[in-house]
């Protein structure tokens, strides 16, 4: 769904349902554009009611648009082509084949219609799209993989994945077709992430790189020729997991918080260099999970000038109440313990199994339990007590631990060749949807929800496999000790290394040679989860303990606390928000 917020106060104006999986939106004079990667689809809203009027189906995985006045360009990740959508008619008038998998483009919101539209993709290639012939005519070679591609009046950003900004400022104006000259670059302290675009301020570029390693939002300011005589990086401290932030023309950012359900609202004026000062933070509703802000009045008007608050405004939406479930191996059974946790916490809720559970995962509607013979059992959440599984099935032949994608598909590993993917409906009968292929010896797995990467921990083979969605090609090999269970959180991986005591924290995306970034103490760790709503990471303790690490994690991380009730041999850990 799609919600739209009082930009003053964050209360909830509308409620707009569209496709499964709303990723990316863009706007033009009337209408809102929402890609849904879910469904294949495209929703436009009429922003006078705040209605669907139309949808259109497009290739597989939409991630990204962009509009101008006469068409809406789509990347369609799952098919590797762009749609491109005709404004009147609302129709696909053409689908354009992309040399790699193509994650974002864009449209130079000052020249409608476009004269040339760049295509981020995998393979570090920015291809480009003619819209006069709907063809791609060229493409350029990044040293890095592409993070995101940017227009902005007359002005061209390429942001890599190494945190590095390449400015192409062409004379003469706004860009005729490939006429790239790079004009300087912009080293980002706090790395790489979802670029966006502030609009032009003062003749300089305007633009905002969210950072899911340092939690941050780094705004950019850029002019002058020649190599960008004047240049300046503001950063300030948002939420966890930051996307897509979008600015008024009144000084107000907003930036939605994908791992923590929250918008962080900050001021910075009118002034290039001015300071960003916090305004507010908005809870959203547990799972909201918000990806993209797109500004459809322009900035709040019950103040021209705000006064910064130490503490957050009111929430939004009441969040519910988290739980954490444990899969409590030779205790031969799963425990569920309810939020807040802390060292007293003791289990709310204890099904027995009655053989070793070695794994569990949760969503918005399962508790799903693996035991050491492979048997998965479905029981409806939160877990109550005597529950009885709404469904019970026959897994891989070994035991090994459970992961739910966001749109419901649950994972096993299999301790042998070979990654299990079961989709709902679940019943009695049910049987493997897909089976991926490429690791040897599958146990914990791990995903970024967002690019639906997935990673596979090969207990015992020192080894992690980076599968690319939709996990039909050969994975990416990255040695490693740390996989006796895997945790993304924003973007960086851990992997726990029970036998050296260690977890591994490695920066995403990953690569062949990729190594930690840096490595924390912990006792026997054989399972990690985050709990979102403030990043803590929790630790299963082979020895009999849940072990919490706060925030901001780093080599120096010490335990916050632990709890012991209940706990006998944790595998697996899984927190329902």
């Amino acid at each position: 769904q799609v919600v739209q917020l009082d930009g003053t106060t964050g209360g909830i104006l509308a409620t707009i349902p569209v496709g499964k999986d709303p990723e990316k939106m863009s706007g033009d004079a009337v209408s809102l554009w929402v890609a849904n990667s879910g469904s294949g689809t495209v929703s436009r809203i009429d922003e006078a009611t705040n209605s669907v009027v139309a949808t259109i189906t497009v290739g597989s995985k939409p991630v990204s648009l962009c509009a101008d006045i006469t068409k809406v360009y789509v990347a369609n990740q799952g098919s590797s082509s762009v749609s491109v959508i005709d404004t009147a008619t609302n129709t696909v008038v053409a689908t354009v084949a992309t040399g790699g998998v193509p994650f974002s483009l864009a449209c130079d919101i000052a020249v409608s219609p476009a004269r040339i539209v760049p295509i981020a993709e995998t393979n570090k290639t920015v291809e480009f799209l003619d819209p006069a012939v709907n063809a791609i005519v060229g493409k350029m070679t990044t040293s890095a993989p592409v993070a995101g591609v940017l227009l902005d009046f007359g002005q061209a950003g390429i942001l890599t994945s190494d945190g590095v900004l390449h400015v192409y400022i062409p004379p003469g104006g706004p860009f005729p077709l490939l006429d790239w000259t790079l004009e300087g670059t912009v080293s980002l302290a706090d790395g790489a992430g979802a670029i966006s675009n502030n609009g032009e301020q003062f003749g300089a570029l305007a633009w905002m790189v969210s950072s899911q390693t340092a939690n941050s939002v780094q705004g950019i300011q850029a002019y002058g020729s020649p190599n960008l005589m004047a240049k300046s990086i503001t950063r300030f401290p948002v939420g966890l997991a930051p996307e897509y932030a979008a600015q008024s023309g009144g000084g107000y950012t907003y930036v939605p918080n994908a791992g923590d359900d929250s918008i962080t609202v900050v001021y910075g004026g009118a002034s290039i260099n001015a300071a960003y000062n916090f305004v507010a933070k908005w809870t959203l509703s547990r799972g909201a999970a918000p990806y993209d802000i797109a500004l459809w009045s322009g900035p709040p008007t019950s103040a021209a000038t705000p006064t910064p608050s130490p503490t957050p405004a009111p929430t939004a939406t009441p969040a519910a109440i988290a739980h954490m479930y444990v899969a409590n191996g030779s205790g031969k059974n799963v425990l569920e313990y309810a939020a807040p946790f802390s060292a007293s916490s003791a289990p709310s809720v204890t099904v027995n199994i009655g053989t070793n559970v070695w794994g569990v995962a949760v969503d918005s509607s399962y508790v799903a339990v693996e035991d050491s013979t492979g048997f998965i059992y479905i029981f409806n959440a939160p877990l109550a007590a005597n529950a009885s599984p709404v469904a019970q099935f026959q897994g891989p032949a070994n035991g090994a631990n459970l992961l739910f994608d966001s749109n419901g598909n649950l994972y096993t590993g299999t301790q042998g060749a070979g990654v299990l993917e079961y989709s709902p409906p679940f019943s009695n009968s049910s049987t493997p949807s897909k089976t991926i292929t490429g690791d040897s010896s599958s146990f914990s797995l791990a995903m970024d929800m967002i690019s639906n990467t997935l990673y596979v921990g090969n207990l015992g083979m020192n080894q992690i496999d980076v599968f690319a969605s939709p996990y039909t090609g050969a994975p990416t090999s990255v040695t490693s000790p740390g996989t006796y269970s895997l945790a993304t959180q924003g973007a960086s991986l851990y992997g726990a290394d029970a036998m050296s005591n260690a977890i591994d924290a490695y920066n995403l995306p990953m690569n062949g040679s990729s190594t930690p970034a840096y490595i924390i103490t912990a006792t026997n760790p054989h399972a990690l989860a985050f709990d979102n709503s403030d990043g803590t990471l929790y630790v299963g303790d082979q020895n009999g303990s849940i072990d919490a690490f706060a925030q901001p994690l780093g080599a120096s991380s010490t335990k916050a606390f632990s709890f012991t009730n209940g706990i006998v041999e944790p595998v697996e850990i899984a927190i329902d928000n």
